[in-house]
């Protein structure tokens, strides 16, 4: 008997999911990883899917793991590309992303609780009703608050409060054996549940610490003639505002590529073709003291207001530039400011020997340190994208020998793991793994260390010694292997235009579309999205069979255009749903019953409303 069919026998209400094109969205995250290479790895599709509506359920699906002995994949949204989220051996995906309720705002004291699978957005809409916002937030603003909390925690305002963990009240967390607790920050267990992708339980509900609305926004975007430069003011203007108190709630570093690539989306002049910096501030009285210390830093080149404010307001959407490509690969590390513009020549000479064009986007963290997200625009589509691939692992590589940290492991970065913890921390997470979950169901095969097929052979390469030689080998390599492979396959040459197949490759499958789609609120079914949509397509453009089931759910959409309005990048979906429609149509005929159906059960819903309301 299969797995799903014993759950079902004690299930009761838990939605479980389990058809073979169903769970087919649960094997992949938004990263840009070929199917082949996984699985050829792992075993990606899941047993069944399980969507619980509370923690109990979430408890009773535990206790069916931990009997069976078979892993727990806990999934948020998916928008990280390091497979945090990917099955490497089946089991059960607990899909937290439709446990998503807002519970209680308390004004007073500024705070919010909210569930796992609650979405930044929505909970800054709600907030701001009352005068309130959030502090930090992710670039993906539409991702959940538990799988930020679980991957990582650096984002947009971090410079001025810090770690996301800095704005943890508390949060509840239920362990494999079952048990619920109530974590805060004084508690010696509450930082092995944060950053460390779900290995020791499930974060179930959390609440957040709140800020009042700013009064206005104030940013600033300069312009240096290199990236040195750019971090040389960076340390200046850190410095000076520890003299006077003066601390931004942003600062960003953007590289002469990633502007550029932004006039060509834009097809205008915009920004000018160099480096810049970012600097965005919420009164008054700092912006008029900021400016005082930039008149007494002699000639700055200053972009008009107007630019520096597009430049901010666009800052949720930094996978624009994916629909250059029409695929993007990237590398993530927390490095030392001062090594930042060394780092970043380096991967620049690095991308070269690749024939790519590497592209910058840093928050600066703190006054040390910058997360540093290194991009290379490519097409996955290509046999030369296998060659571009383990550029990402040798640009993080390069990264920490110049003293960064990986900003999490996933599967791809998990050889670096001992970069990210020393012996002594790596001992108390493995003691505390075996102390809440002995049987090692949670999120099992990365992290800690790469579990494969056969025989677990193929997980050697990630072993971190093993790892750590073979890229460094690649790099002292690379311009051999990338001098030949440019010779027989060309350099990556950008896009001008999206056609039907290219804008299925371009999606970045980041999951802001989930969050606003009304027929997922009330289905919670994801083939109903832009993101199921167009894996579809995908799938008819590279002729493999599809079901009658598949393709009726096309039709099950609103056409509210909401996931065209937040598409990371911007996309022409409504275009797109109805040339899908009307294949689809010519071969499957259009089911219009199911079509009154599904308006008849949108038209009931309760949580459909309440977003209705909730976003006017």
């Amino acid at each position: 008997m299969k797995l799903a069919e014993e759950f079902k026998k004690i299930a009761g209400d838990i939605k479980i999911i389990d058809k073979d094109e169903e769970k087919e969205m649960y094997s992949h995250d938004m990263g840009d990883v070929p199917t082949i290479m996984t699985k050829i790895l792992f075993q990606i599709q899941p047993d069944f899917v399980v969507q619980p509506k509370n923690a109990e359920e979430i408890k009773k699906v535990l206790a069916f793991a931990t009997e069976k002995k078979i892993p727990v994949i806990p999934r948020g949204a998916a928008s990280w590309g390091f497979g945090g989220v990917i099955p490497t051996n089946a089991g059960i995906v607990i899909d937290l992303s439709p446990f998503r309720k807002i519970l209680y705002l308390n004004k007073a004291q500024k705070t919010i609780t909210v569930e796992a699978g609650a979405r930044w957005s929505d909970i800054d809409i709600l907030a701001k009703k009352e005068g309130l916002c959030l502090m930090t937030y992710p670039s993906s603003k539409f991702s959940t608050v538990a799988g930020w909390i679980a991957t990582g925690g650096y984002g947009i305002n971090s410079f001025r409060y810090g770690h996301l963990s800095n704005q943890i009240d508390s949060m509840t967390v239920i362990t494999p054996s079952g048990q619920s607790k109530k974590l805060n920050p004084s508690d010696p267990e509450f930082n092995y549940f944060v950053s460390t992708e779900g290995e020791f339980g499930i974060i179930v509900e959390v609440n957040l610490k709140l800020r009042d609305v700013p009064q206005a926004s104030y940013s600033h975007l300069f312009y240096f003639e290199s990236d040195k430069e750019a971090f040389m003011f960076i340390e200046k203007i850190i410095k000076a505002g520890q003299a006077d108190a003066l601390k931004p709630n942003a600062i960003r570093f953007l590289d002469e590529n990633h502007l550029n690539d932004i006039n060509e989306i834009m097809h205008s002049k915009v920004f000018k073709k160099s480096a810049g910096v970012l600097m965005e501030f919420s009164s008054s009285e700092e912006d008029k003291k900021f400016s005082t210390i930039i008149g007494q830093s002699g000639n700055l080149e200053e972009a008009p207001r107007y630019v520096a404010s597009y430049l901010w307001n666009e800052r949720l959407f930094g996978m624009k530039t994916k629909r250059l490509g029409p695929s993007i690969l990237s590398s993530e590390s927390i490095i030392p400011i001062g090594s930042a513009a060394g780092f970043i020549e380096k991967a620049k000479k690095l991308g070269a020997n690749f024939g790519v064009e590497i592209f910058i986007d840093s928050q600066i963290i703190d006054t040390k340190m910058a997360l540093i997200m290194t991009n290379y625009l490519c097409d996955s589509r290509k046999f030369k994208y296998y060659i571009d691939l383990p550029l990402a692992m040798m640009l993080i590589k390069t990264a920490v020998s110049m003293g960064a940290e990986p900003y999490g492991l996933g599967i791809w970065n998990a050889g670096f793991f001992n970069y990210l913890y020393d012996s002594e921390k790596k001992q108390k997470l493995l003691a505390y793994k075996a102390k809440v979950d002995p049987n090692n169901i949670m999120n099992p095969g990365k992290f800690f260390g790469i579990k494969s097929k056969f025989f677990n052979i193929p997980a050697v390469v990630f072993r971190p010694s093993i790892f750590s030689f073979s890229i460094k080998i690649l790099i002292l390599l690379s311009p051999v292997i990338g001098k030949i492979a440019i010779l027989l396959m060309g350099k990556d040459k950008k896009i001008d235009s999206l056609d039907f197949e290219l804008t299925t490759h371009a999606c970045a499958k980041c999951g802001n579309c989930i969050a606003v789609c009304p027929a997922y609120l009330v289905t919670g079914n994801e083939a109903l999205t832009a993101k199921g949509k167009i894996a579809l397509a995908k799938k008819i453009i590279e002729g493999k069979n599809v079901t009658q089931e598949e393709v009726e759910n096309v039709f099950m959409c609103m056409h509210c255009k909401a996931c065209e309005e937040i598409c990371q990048t911007n996309l022409e979906l409504m275009m797109l749903w109805d040339a899908l429609e009307k294949r689809i149509e010519g071969k499957f005929g259009r089911p219009e019953d199911k079509i009154d159906e599904f308006l008849k059960e949108v038209d009931v819903s309760k949580d459909y409303w309440e977003m209705v309301e909730r976003n006017n």
